[in-house]
């Protein structure tokens, strides 16, 4: 293989890798913009004041029993970091999500806990099958959600050390899960009196905007 054709070929590659980097760019934008269509699906008539507390507010304390028979409260995980996962029997996607809740749990950064709307015997079953690592505790007739006023499924709130929502979301895939903890960093940043990066909250505030035109309407 002769200069010339070794230049050709590694400019070929260069090229190849160039598209799909900037491929990988794209298909990363069009998974957040369907994130946050997710976000805004629940902004309708039959939802107002339903896709949970806004971001700054005070997570509410509760007391429930886990599937393993113990009760725990969200007082009892003050000065930890908490992912707060609502789900409900019978959610074909909160069951797919646990695999990733467990590695998240399993890193500890964030003390996972999942709400599970349902019989105690159906949160047991739940948490069996699909070998939750985490506490899942139980909830009937949306108790507990109705005060996060949030009834999507699975939906999350990151709560830090002081009892703070800081981010919150559907979590129905990897990605999504992982845009809802990248949302909570961003807002610890900007606590911390740093600049707030291009974009951040826009989802929070596209959803109040959505939310006062149907409110309009």
């Amino acid at each position: 293989m002769n200069v010339l054709s070794l230049s050709s070929v590694i400019a070929l590659w260069a090229a190849v890798l160039l598209i799909a980097f900037l491929l990988l760019g794209v298909l990363r934008s069009l998974g957040l913009l369907r994130w946050r269509l997710d976000q805004l699906e629940t902004v309708t008539p039959s939802r107002i004041g339903r896709d949970g507390l806004k971001l700054g507010a005070k997570a509410p304390d509760f007391t429930l029993v886990g599937h393993d028979g113990a009760s725990r409260s969200l007082r009892d995980l003050a000065g930890r970091r908490v992912l707060l996962v609502f789900t409900q029997s019978g959610c074909g996607p909160c069951g797919a999500i646990v695999p990733e809740l467990n590695r998240v749990h399993g890193r500890g950064e964030h003390q996972v806990v999942v709400i599970n709307n349902g019989a105690p015997e159906e949160t047991r079953a739940w948490a069996a099958r699909h070998r939750a690592g985490f506490p899942v505790l139980t909830q009937e007739k949306w108790a507990v959600s109705k005060r996060y006023q949030v009834f999507a499924t699975p939906f999350a709130f990151v709560i830090d050390e002081g009892g703070t929502i800081t981010s919150k979301g559907i979590v129905g895939s990897r990605q999504y899960l992982g845009f809802v903890l990248q949302g909570a960093g961003r807002h610890a940043q900007h606590r911390e009196g740093h600049p707030e990066p291009e974009g951040a909250g826009e989802v929070e505030r596209t959803k109040s905007h959505s939310t006062e035109e149907v409110s309009r309407a």
